[in-house]
């Protein structure tokens, strides 16, 4: 009577140590997804030349999944070099490391007052094809014309 209690017991034992485990096991793998993360550069990447205009701020949001890049979000901020009202027209290219544009979008920005700065009413965003191929932004003024 007394070995098959014991052995029993050792069973008992081995069943929870068993359990365990495996409830350990699972906790341990249910926290190995990985989540995106946002990588977030200020002016870095950001290449702007105007005679009009002064990039005062901008900002990329990359974000990240397996450290391959899925989403970039540039925010630009401008200042009315000149000393009258003007409506401008600015080009935002997305470009690879070879300066080759994966995209680009355009806006106006509409009786912009002189030395006033502006926030870009939207910020351009870049989800496409090749965006794990983005390496950095070129911004381009396209015109300008004196509001009188």
């Amino acid at each position: 009577m007394f070995q098959i209690t014991s052995w029993v017991y050792r069973m008992k034992k081995k069943l929870v140590f068993l359990g365990v485990g495996i409830i350990l096991v699972t906790i341990a793998f249910s926290g190995c997804q990985e989540e995106a993360t946002l990588v977030d550069k200020t002016f870095e990447n950001i290449s702007f030349d105007s005679e009009i205009l002064e990039l005062v701020n901008g900002s990329l949001d990359i974000t990240e999944n397996k450290e391959i890049t899925t989403r970039v979000d540039v925010t630009l901020y401008f200042k009315n070099l000149l000393d009258e009202d003007i409506s401008v027209k600015y080009l935002v290219e997305f470009c690879d490391k070879n300066d080759n544009v994966l995209y680009n979008k355009s806006y106006e920005i509409k009786n912009f007052p002189a030395e006033y700065t502006e926030v870009s009413p939207d910020s351009f965003l870049y989800t496409g094809q090749n965006v794990a191929d983005f390496d950095h932004v070129n911004v381009r003024v396209l015109s300008h014309e004196v509001i009188e």
